[in-house]
Parts: structure tokens; sequence; C-alpha cells
């Protein structure tokens, strides 16, 4: 879920450790509180034989409804096949997984978030889809923002259903008992610190701002928090060769926006970086009434329609993220779950045709009206039902902004490296200066000198 261009190569023989399953593992657990599934009319394939295992990972309630209707659909067409499907109990799935798949134990189809893309196919677990695409009506369904985002070294590993994109989102009335706006669109990332600035001054028994950093952050630090802006201050992750930067005046611009937020202006505070899990902390608090100001998924809105309906339509805004030089406003996107197809399958068209009916547009429309997330399909993300729910509309419209990029295995090592550079800036353990430094050293020793770039300012 990241938004960079092409990386370095990656050897196909290339470990993925057990520590990275259980980060993607984790990942894949951030999804949105329960709501019910409504099973949409799907189409039926005839022809097929045999049997093949599925397994997935269903925190919310809402994708084991759609997985049993797409297996009664594909074994009610086609005589003699038995699709057997195995639901994790939650928590180590990704862990459970990698190791299935390393001794060829691992179930013919899994759902996964698209962060596994890169490093999975590298390892060599994936069968590669992309010699089926183009008999498939869906994929023509599939943007380019998308198809680019699931791609890596010229191959579709995996196919989404969700989308992910993000907000700012603040409290109306907090800003209204301010003095501020209850229609807010902050032009710049300065105007995000001084709307925070102005709540700390006039409302101190709440949170003004929170902006993950650190490790607790998890996956939530670099992109929610270091991602939006060093693409604000007009940075990227990767030079046009796909060398990764190490150091660049956007590097240096965002981590001089996590010392005021946290140090000079304290709008931030500590607990922001240090609770044990610092994303349900502030989501809890922003839907209590007592945080100001958040950039998070577009899932936390459904997260809090269904904990308080009225308050959220009434006191929830949403926005996308400024720039800093007056470009237009955007939002981090990323690849959230995907289904992938074992390369170790021995049934491997039975395995595609449930994949296909899993991404079928009724499916995709279904499971994001669920659970908010943007479809992969366009006309999936077309249907009206989107446009009856503010949110939900704007949720769609934001697609056009959307900062994603295709799959590198190098980001995993990005994420520790991100949470070190922003923790210490954070909690004033070094000037932004120092961490752009460790920063650099730190990826240097992780990628290779061969693998990066320096642009340092003028």
């Amino acid at each position: 879920m990241v938004s960079a261009s092409n990386g370095p190569d990656t050897q196909p023989q290339a470990r993925f450790s057990r520590r990275t399953l259980t980060k993607i593992a984790g990942a894949t657990a951030a999804v949105a509180a329960s709501r019910r599934w409504s099973a949409p009319a799907l189409t039926r394939a005839q022809g097929l034989s045999g049997e093949i295992t599925v397994s997935f990972e269903d925190t919310n309630g809402i994708l084991g409804p759609a997985v049993d209707q797409a297996v009664q659909t594909v074994t009610g067409a086609n005589a003699g096949t038995e699709i057997e499907t195995k639901q994790a109990p939650g928590g180590n799935f990704a862990t459970q997984l990698f190791l299935a798949l390393s001794t060829n134990r691992g179930p013919d189809v899994f759902a996964l978030t698209g962060l596994g893309i890169g490093e999975l196919s590298a390892a060599g677990f994936l069968e590669p889809l992309t010699p089926r695409l183009d008999a498939w009506d869906g994929w023509a369904q599939y943007p380019d923002v998308v198809r680019g985002a699931i791609t890596y070294q010229g191959n579709v590993w995996a196919l989404p259903y969700v989308v992910d994109t993000h907000f700012f989102y603040y409290r109306k009335e907090l800003f209204e008992r301010a003095g501020l706006t209850r229609e807010w669109q902050p032009a710049t990332p300065d105007d995000v610190l001084a709307a925070a600035r102005q709540l700390k001054a006039n409302l101190p028994d709440i949170i003004p701002y929170a902006l993950y950093a650190g490790a607790n952050g998890g996956n939530g630090t670099p992109i929610r928090g270091f991602l939006p802006l060093l693409y604000s201050y007009g940075g990227s992750m990767t030079d046009e060769s796909g060398k990764w930067i190490i150091d660049s005046c956007p590097i240096r611009n965002t981590l001089t926006y996590y010392a005021t937020a946290y140090q000079t202006d304290q709008t931030v505070p500590q607990q922001a970086m240090t609770a044990a899990d610092p994303a349900k902390t502030m989501r809890d608090a922003l839907g209590n009434g007592e945080l100001g100001i958040l950039y998070e998924g577009s899932w936390v809105y459904g997260e809090l329609e269904a904990n308080n309906a009225q308050d959220t339509h009434d006191n929830i805004g949403y926005v996308l993220h400024p720039t800093a030089d007056g470009r237009p406003p955007f939002a981090v996107g990323g690849i959230g779950n995907c289904w992938y197809i074992n390369a170790k399958s021995q049934n491997k068209d039975l395995a595609w045709e449930f994949v296909k009916e899993m991404l079928s547009k009724g499916n995709q429309v279904a499971l994001n009206l669920a659970d908010p997330h943007i479809p992969a399909r366009n006309d999936a993300a077309a249907d009206p039902a989107f446009q009856d729910n503010p949110f939900h509309a704007a949720m769609i419209a934001s697609l056009s902004a959307l900062r994603i990029g295709p799959p590198d295995p190098a980001y995993r090592s990005l994420i520790g490296i991100v949470q070190n550079a922003t923790g210490i800036v954070a909690t004033g353990e070094a000037t932004p200066e120092e961490a752009v430094q460790r920063y650099a050293e730190e990826l240097t020793k992780a990628l290779g000198a061969d693998k990066v770039v320096s642009q340092p300012c003028p």
C-alpha cells in the first residue's frame, strides 16, 4: 500500500521472512467493524472438474458470506467440483499461510492484503495471472492506477476487490468552538498545523491533532504519516531509475513538519506515538469528540458511522490531503485485500473460476458498501449505490486523486526505517537533520549503496 515508482529488481528466489508475513497479517487485520453483507447476483460458468481449497481471514464478518455464495455458484455450475473453504481464526493468518506455502501445503486460492504481492511473487509462491486476463471481461474494468499497483516484473500476481483511500478527518463542532470554519479544506500542510494550534489554544482539554510516528504506529506511520507529507512537499520514494531516495528537500521538510507538530507546537501528544495501539486510540478519540484532526483510511468513516451515525453525519468532516506548492489535493491510495492463486495449485483453472466469481461487479459493490473502500472495478465504482451516501460519493471521487504505485519488496525494509526517523524526531531525541542522516544510513545499509540515491537540498 505504498505509492512509489518501480523499485529495484528482486531475484525470484528471494526469501520471504516470517516477520514479514506477521506484518502483513497486521495490515490485513486493520478493517472496519462488522456490518451486514447482501449477496449480489452472480454469473455461472461451466465445464470444470476437481477440487480446490480456499483460505481467507474474515475479521469483520463481511467476506465469509461472499465466499460461500461464490462456492455455491461455481460448484453448482460444475458437477463433480468441490471447493473447501478454510476461514482463519485471525491474528496469525499470514504467518500460517507463509509456512504452508513454503512447504507446498498452501491453499489453492487465498485472500491477503496487496502488501504481499512483490515479496510473495519474488519468493515463487504465486501463479502469474497475466496469461488469463485478456480472456476475462472483468480485466477491462480495472483502471490503470490499479493495474500498475498489482504488476511486478511484468506480471499481474493478484487481483484486488478493494482499493484503499484516505482523508483528513476533522470534528466540525470542535472546529466551530475553536473559531475555525466547519467547512474546512486546508490549502497547504501549514494550514493543518495552524488549525491544530488554534484548536490547542481554544480547546485545551482535547487532542488537537494526531500524526502517526514510531514503531507502535505500524504501517500507519509510513502510509498515513510520512508518505502523505512527502508527497505533499513534492517528493517521492524513488527516482525515475527506480533508486530509493535517501535524502531530499521533501524528506527534510517532512521530518521538520514532525518536529513542529510534536515538539515546537506540541499539538500532537506523545500518546499518538506511544499508545499500545495508536490507531485504535486515536480513532476512538475522534469518534468520542476528543480529537480534532486525523489522517486515516476510508474504512474509519464506516466504523464511526456504525457506532453513531447521526454524530458522524453531523460532525465528521473529510477532505483530501493538501500540497505545499499549489498542486491539487490528493489521497494516498493502496491495494487492499486481493485474491491470489498458489503457484503449486494442481487445479488452477478451477481456482481461476473461483477468483473471477469473487471479483464480480456485484460482489465488489456489496463488499465495499459494507466496509467503505473504493471497488477495484470501474463498473462497480460507478454503481449508483455509492451516490446514496455523501461519504461514499467522496470516496469514489477520490479515485482520480490517488497516489498509488506498483509493489516493491524493498518497501518492507523502509517501514522500520521510517518508524525510526519519525520516532526520534517526535520524541525530540534527534533534530530533523540528524534524523535524515540516520534515515539515509539505515536505508543504504538495508538496500545497498547501488540501490539508493541522494537528492540533497541546494
